[in-house]
Order: C-alpha cells, then structure tokens, then sequence
C-alpha cells in the first residue's frame, strides 16, 4: 500500500513556529493545544442551529477512527475495552514509537465518544435534512 505525503505538522514541523503559515480556523469540536488562540469553525457560528449543524459534521474530527464492538456485550467487558485502550494510548512505549514516526495521539476516551453520540442522536431531524441537502 503506497503511503500518501507527511502531514505537514511531520514534514515541516517549523512552519507555525516561525510564522510561515497561519490557522485560520480549527476543523473540529475541541481545540488543538498548540493553537489556543486559533478559533474553533463553531465559534463562528451566528445561531444555536448553526452550531449544532457544525458539531454534527466536525463530531466525525473528535471520533477519528473509533473502535466499535457488537451490540449486547457486557458491561464489564466494555469497561475492560476501553481500559485497555486508554492504557495503550498511555504507555511508554507506544508513544515513543509514534514519536518517532511523528504520529500525533490524542486519544479520546470511550466514554466521550458514547456521549457525542447520544449529543448527536438528538439533533432535531429538520436540521439533519437541511444538512443533507446542503451537502448534496
């Protein structure tokens, strides 16, 4: 499997540091802590149904490439998943190697991501259509 280019944070790791390039606005719900003065899309947003049309697209940014299990699993297995989880996102030497490949972490827990969810599932149908349809 060819791999595409570094990201640029990898390839050109002084670009913000020296000024080459501005963030105009951060793509996702939370924001990146090397950009705290760098404005979130949904602070942009003019009214509540903005905003909630903006964290419904942008929620897939905090979800990233989420691990998923089968309905009906147990409590207690779930908790030991996302344990596990947060324990490799965590461990020493995991991070040095994703240090090395200059691979970002930031891993979010299980628990935010069932929350967003249920955050998400709540979004008012009408806003969803009119999301569809602007995304047509």
């Amino acid at each position: 499997m060819k791999r595409g280019p570094p990201p640029p944070k990898a390839a050109h790791p002084d670009w913000l540091a020296e000024r080459k390039i501005a963030i105009l606005v951060q793509f996702a719900l939370a924001k990146h802590p090397e950009l705290p003065d760098v404005p979130l899309v949904i602070d942009l947003a003019k009214t509540d149904d903005q905003r909630k049309l903006l964290k419904f697209v942008f929620a897939r940014q905090v979800m990233g490439r989420p691990y998923l299990a089968p309905p009906g699993v147990p409590p207690a297995t779930v908790a030991a998943l996302r344990r596990a989880f947060m324990a490799t996102m965590a461990d020493k030497e995991f991070l040095a190697d994703a240090e090395r490949s200059k691979i970002e972490i930031t891993p979010v827990s299980g628990e935010r991501i069932q929350e967003l969810m249920a955050e998400l599932y709540k979004t008012p149908p009408e806003l969803t259509k009119r999301l569809a349809e602007m995304l047509r």
